[in-house]
């Protein structure tokens, strides 16, 4: 028994305010980076090249004429354009050397891009039809 009869106080959670609009971050993020983890792998699907290829159209979709990740987002898209060619082809997804360093360092950069930017820009994006070619 223990040594003190005094009542423990109970436990009242404070309710949490977030700002309005705040997206979450975690939630937005990890599609890419699992897919990301899975390239190397034996269990790189389809789903993962999907993720991969989201990532890079929303970051050519935001940026503006002449921005600096215009070239390493289409780059992205071109890699896995040849990812998804050779998997019709084979039957099999896989990633060769030059693909695995274009995606490396692409989802690196626009992953980082995206989180730079301004929910009202992602929103934007997301509603509008405009892709760049």
């Amino acid at each position: 028994m223990a040594a003190n009869k005094k009542p423990r106080k109970r436990y009242i959670p404070k309710p949490a305010v977030l700002p309005a609009g705040l997206r979450k971050d975690f939630a937005f993020e990890i599609p890419g980076f699992q897919a990301s983890e899975a390239m190397g792998k034996g269990h790189f699907q389809e789903l993962h090249a999907y993720n991969l290829l989201s990532n890079a159209d929303m970051a050519r979709r935001i940026a503006p004429d002449g921005h600096a990740i215009l070239p390493v987002a289409q780059a992205v898209v071109e890699a896995i354009a040849e990812i998804m060619a050779r998997a019709q082809r084979t039957g099999t997804f896989g990633v060769n050397g030059d693909e695995m360093c274009a995606l490396r360092e692409g989802v690196g950069k626009t992953m980082v891009f995206l989180g730079d930017m301004p929910n009202v820009e992602i929103a934007r994006a997301l509603l509008s039809n405009r892709a760049r070619i």
